[in-house]
């Protein structure tokens, strides 16, 4: 009892000093933070100061990029102010929730405006006692002179200022863990300006702390109170001892009674867990054993998965009627002997595969991992390890190689180019063909970027390209044919024809590109263009020497009038009658030019040679026509009606070429009214309007004889023509060159009588005319 006493007093003794020590180390702490945090805030305003004469150098964004950063890094600042020289507020850092506080004269605030004159005469900051704010809180004001060097002297340029409110500043500079357990009043000139809570009465007057210290002239005083909760912890901190101490004594008897009950426990988990191994290895595809270091390695402990796995039960294996050894195939024996012997010399596992012969005699694959260990129970080195039967992964392996082998001749044996890269553009494979097209060996490109294959830009823009799929899965190239270059190991480019893929390989991506020379394809295209381009030309000669008689005919008139023209001149002439020569040469002359113009209009048309596309206006082309077949509806009695659209529409096309499938239409349509002497009327029709897609239709409407059902099925096929002497070719033509520039070519009747021919381009641009 006198010990329990003596402990409980001794107690109580420790417990009242370290209420003591704690309250005066807290007051202590909450002293030097305050000095030390007032001490560098005056410190980084004067800095502050000196960094630029702020009235005349310091540009808004750099006051605000300073004061901001002086702000964020010393917590507490209600805020920081640029104050002129006429002791007005200008700037405040931050604006929101200081709007009342721009352009404040300091001069309403007397104790303010005292410190402000006082920052004048010094060269470091001042401190106001206790002032109210214009938020109506009690705080400290900061001020400290700025001056520009004159000629003359020092000019004051205005004072950097910064408010403290002390509820706002105490919570930023003193830690929470200061406070928690005592009350704190601050006092200021012995006036109260700070108080964290309502202060409840203490139990003991004695912990009662006061602590002062003299600051930028102000006298401060700090008074701190343990509140009742840490007093009533403390006092009671021995009785929550004292318990402990029962506690522990129960707890001794608890943990005596527990390691009884924890043993019973323990062998009953040992038993568990021997029966989950067993489970475990009787589970297992194959056999787990504990061999003695012997000959033919006789078997202490097999799993029962030897009988799957040789034939042989775990009671022949552990009674020693099987030896392990004797399972063994003569021809590997040795081997695995010699194996096994190194691993337990170098005290190292071993691993190894060999054949053994089951119950059967079949002969199986295994694979065998193990270690020599020192037994405790045999007081002898035994082996232990594990044995499974890999006769059928075998297998898969050759197969799979096989068929590997087997894929590499199909790939090598291909005409195209097969390459595969990684994700990361990285070749991983390259077929024969792609190594005879490339000139490239596989060894030259393995593990190359592809771009090497690749011709300036499509060589730097590869990489983005990939990164831009692999995050987007946006298929640009992948799963579509296109048409490329590449180029080879010499730099030749090479024209191809590219189609690529993707496939997983054991969850990487991996493109696989399937690439063919086109080189002779183009090559038979470009042939085949120019025998198109060779019969379209033969097509126009011939049409041209069928319009030769109204050709004849359209020259003919201005030939007559210049002879007769050229008669009345002399006439002229014999009677002395010269002023009247001048009209008969502008006459001779314009009846030349209509001649020459008929004659340059059948030179573009049966002009060879490669054609070039230009921008021209379709009112103007189909115009060009109309004048050039008029002298052959002449001779036919038809006229040729032209219907156009408000729009002045624009087409990209070989001027020519184009002309030459309006005539050819043209021409169609007037021998079709010609062979029923035009008895459903004289009049073709040939007009242009604008239709959906951006695409303008020009079509030929003739009132002739038609087209039978079985012409209608073969019309734009080769050497089909309804006329005796016709080649068959001119619709052929005119498809073709249509479908070259973009276009298509139809055919409808003209109900009740002819036919209509019309074709599609796209437009290059349109305006609209003015009517005026």
């Amino acid at each position: 009892m006198f010990l329990i006493t003596f402990a409980i007093l001794y107690i109580e003794t420790q417990e009242r000093a370290h209420i003591d020590r704690v309250t005066t180390s807290n007051a202590n702490g909450i002293r030097i933070l305050l000095e030390d945090d007032i001490q560098r805030r005056i410190t980084s305003l004067t800095e502050f100061a000196k960094l630029a004469k702020v009235a005349s150098d310091m540009s808004d964004d750099d006051w605000a990029l300073v004061s901001q950063t002086l702000y964020d890094t010393h917590w507490g600042y209600q805020a920081i102010g640029w104050i002129d020289n006429s002791f007005h507020i200008r700037k405040i850092t931050p604006i929101s929730g200081n709007e009342v506080a721009l352009d404040f004269d300091l001069a309403l605030t007397p104790l303010a405006l005292s410190a402000v004159l006082k920052a004048q005469k010094s060269d470091s900051a001042v401190i106001t006692t206790p002032v109210e704010s214009v938020h109506g809180k009690t705080g400290l004001g900061m001020y400290v002179a700025v001056f520009s060097t004159t000629k003359t002297g020092r000019e004051l340029e205005g004072f950097i200022g910064s408010l403290l409110l002390f509820d706002l500043y105490i919570q930023a500079v003193l830690p929470t863990y200061l406070l928690t357990e005592h009350n704190l009043t601050l006092y200021i000139n012995d006036r109260k300006i700070y108080s964290d809570k309502d202060s409840e009465s203490p139990l003991d007057s004695r912990w009662h702390k006061q602590t002062f210290f003299e600051l930028q002239g102000l006298s401060w005083k700090i008074d701190l109170v343990p509140d009742n909760e840490f007093l009533v912890h403390s006092h009671y901190k021995m009785i929550k001892i004292l318990i402990l101490l029962g506690i522990l004594l129960s707890l001794f008897i608890a943990i005596a009674a527990y390691m009884a009950m924890y043993s019973q426990y323990r062998a009953k988990l040992i038993k568990d867990d021997r029966k989950k191994t067993e489970n475990l290895l009787k589970n297992l595809p194959g056999m787990a054993y504990q061999a003695f270091n012997k000959t033919n390695w006789p078997m202490i402990l097999v799993s029962d998965g030897c009988e799957a796995l040789t034939g042989y039960n775990k009671t022949e294996f552990e009674q020693h009627n099987i030896l392990w050894g004797d399972l063994i195939h003569p021809e590997d024996y040795a081997q695995v002997c010699q194996t096994v012997s190194r691993a337990i010399r170098t005290k190292s596992l071993y691993e190894l595969e060999y054949r053994i012969l089951d119950k059967n005699n079949d002969v199986r694959l295994v694979w065998e991992k193990g270690e020599s260990v020192t037994s405790s129970y045999h007081e002898e080195a035994i082996l232990e390890g594990f044995v499974t039967d890999i006769t059928s992964i075998k297998q898969i392996e050759i197969d799979l190689i096989q068929s590997h082998a087997f894929s590499d001749a199909v790939v090598n044996s291909m005409v195209e180019a097969v390459i595969t890269t990684d994700n990361k553009g990285l070749i991983q494979s390259f077929n024969e063909a792609a190594q005879k097209m490339f000139g490239y060996a596989f060894d030259e490109v393995k593990d190359k970027n592809a771009t090497i294959l690749m011709p300036h830009p499509c060589s730097e823009n590869h990489e983005q390209y990939v990164a831009e799929y692999l995050k987007t899965k946006q298929k640009h190239i992948i799963g579509i044919g296109r048409e490329l270059t590449a180029k080879h190991k010499d730099g030749t480019i090479i024209p191809i024809h590219i189609s690529i893929s993707e496939i997983y390989n054991c969850d990487n991506l991996m493109f696989v590109a399937l690439i063919r020379d086109i080189t002779q394809q183009l090559a038979s295209e470009e042939q085949a263009r120019l025998h198109t381009e060779q019969l379209a030309h033969s097509h126009r000669l011939n049409s041209m020497g069928e319009m030769a008689a109204g050709i004849a005919h359209e020259i003919n008139q201005p030939l007559t009038a210049i002879s007769l023209f050229s008669q009345t001149a002399k006439n002229f002439c014999q009677l002395g009658k010269y002023e009247k020569l001048p009209v008969l040469f502008e006459k001779l002359s314009q009846q030349a030019l209509r001649a020459g113009q008929v004659l340059e209009r059948v030179q573009v048309m049966t002009r060879q040679g490669d054609k070039q596309k230009e921008v021209v206006d379709c009112k103007a082309l189909v115009g060009e026509v109309r004048h050039l077949a008029e002298s052959e509806a002449r001779l036919r009695d038809i006229n040729i009606r032209v219907g156009s659209c408000d729009y002045a529409i624009n087409l990209f096309v070989d001027r020519v070429q184009i002309q030459q499938v309006i005539l050819n239409l043209l021409r169609n349509g007037m021998e079709a009214m010609q062979s029923i002497s035009c008895a459903k009327g004289a009049i073709i029709e040939l007009q242009t309007k604008r239709v959906a897609k951006n695409n303008v239709q020009i079509s030929v409407t003739d009132t002739g004889c038609g087209l039978s059902k079985s012409m209608t099925d073969k019309l734009f096929t080769p050497f089909s023509s309804t006329k005796k002497n016709g080649t068959g070719i001119g619709l052929s033509i005119s498809k073709s060159i249509i479908e070259e520039h973009g276009g298509h070519i139809h055919f409808s009747e003209n109900k009740p009588a002819g036919a209509i021919f019309y074709f599609t381009l796209p437009i290059y641009e349109e305006k609209y005319l003015d009517e005026n």
